[in-house]
């Protein structure tokens, strides 16, 4: 079996609103005086964002009457008062009620936590479509963060082998091809067995007879198999399984050998399939060995396992072909190769 899911992670609320609620907080209380002046860069540095969101937070304020503009470069806290000028402050955290641990003060490695999950979905699923540059502004003001975040996780992405810089350094997502794919699974079939026979003696035997009878169970259950529950299998052989190596770099070069997987997801989740009944044999035969105490023999198997997907996944590839290319974003421009 060869399939992994993509984490997906739930689409945040706009960041604009979560800072016209801030600022519309610290103007209720009184932090924010009557006939202060509100400008877009202060309010950015302090929020950790572009002055995007903050652009598009004042003007939802300025909608509901609680700033009114000033002089076109800014706006003013709108209310009563006797003074005639508007009021330049020194904005500090203090001002909108922020302190070092709060939400929207947090580093751009933490905020980017917040659109991973999405971020790689949405790049991973116009992956075999073709070649598309990312457009790094408009993926920031796509998701409502900074260009910073951005980049933090395209450089996340980079290391992984899922997109690259091309020559004008620009970043570039694609294209996938059948010549990927049988480079990336001749790699794992190197690598991943090398890191099962070290892991795998760390590896409690409850939790090798475990991950045994869920498979055999996925197995049995023939057509009614579920795909949840395939894909855990596929998590026990080639994460868990994998995972106690101490050698670091290792299971570096195994994750990014296998962002070719996304070819499975994809099929699977479009024809509405599972993986076959032959595949998930072959990782009850791994799991046979293993619990026998055979380290090389189940390497050997694992080995045999992913040459047999990367045919698998090659044919898949090709029938990308045929399906219609999703509704995707505006940041991912569609390139010619």
């Amino acid at each position: 079996m060869e399939s992994t899911k993509p984490v997906i992670s739930k689409r945040p609320s706009p960041r604009y609103l979560e800072i016209a609620e801030l600022l519309s907080s610290a103007i209720d209380r009184g932090s924010l005086a009557v006939d202060t002046v509100l400008t877009e860069e202060p309010i950015a540095k302090l929020c950790g964002t572009s002055r995007t969101p903050v652009r598009k937070a004042l003007s939802e304020l300025f909608e509901k009457g609680k700033l009114r503009q000033f002089g076109g470069r800014g706006y003013v806290v709108a209310g009563a008062s006797e003074k005639s000028d508007p009021q330049r402050i020194r904005l500090t955290p203090s001002h909108l009620g922020l302190e070092k641990t709060d939400e929207l003060r947090r580093q751009p490695r933490v905020i980017s936590q917040r659109i991973a999950g999405d971020f790689e979905k949405t790049l991973l699923g116009a992956l075999p479509f073709g070649v598309y540059q990312i457009n790094e502004q408009m993926a920031a003001d796509h998701y409502n963060v900074s260009r910073t975040v951005i980049r933090e996780l395209l450089s996340r992405l980079n290391q992984r082998g899922l997109v690259n810089k091309g020559e004008r350094s620009h970043w570039l997502l694609g294209p996938l091809t059948t010549r990927d794919v049988d480079n990336y699974y001749a790699i794992r079939s190197k690598l991943e067995p090398l890191a099962l026979i070290e892991s795998a003696k760390s590896t409690p035997a409850t939790e090798i007879q475990a991950m045994w009878e869920r498979a055999q169970k996925v197995f049995e259950s023939g057509s009614q198999r579920i795909w949840e529950e395939c894909e855990k299998l596929e998590t026990d052989i080639h994460v868990d399984l994998l995972a106690r190596s101490k050698n670091k770099t290792l299971l570096a070069m195994i994750n990014q050998s296998q962002s070719s997987l996304v070819i499975n997801t994809l099929f699977f989740s479009t024809v509405k399939s599972t993986p076959p009944l032959s595949a998930i044999r072959e990782h009850i035969i791994v799991l046979d060995f293993l619990m026998r105490g055979a380290y090389d023999m189940a390497a050997q198997a694992l080995e045999q396992h992913i040459l047999l997907a990367a045919g698998r996944s090659r044919q898949r590839l090709k029938t990308f072909s045929v399906f219609v290319e999703p509704d995707l974003p505006q940041f991912l421009v569609p390139q010619k190769y």
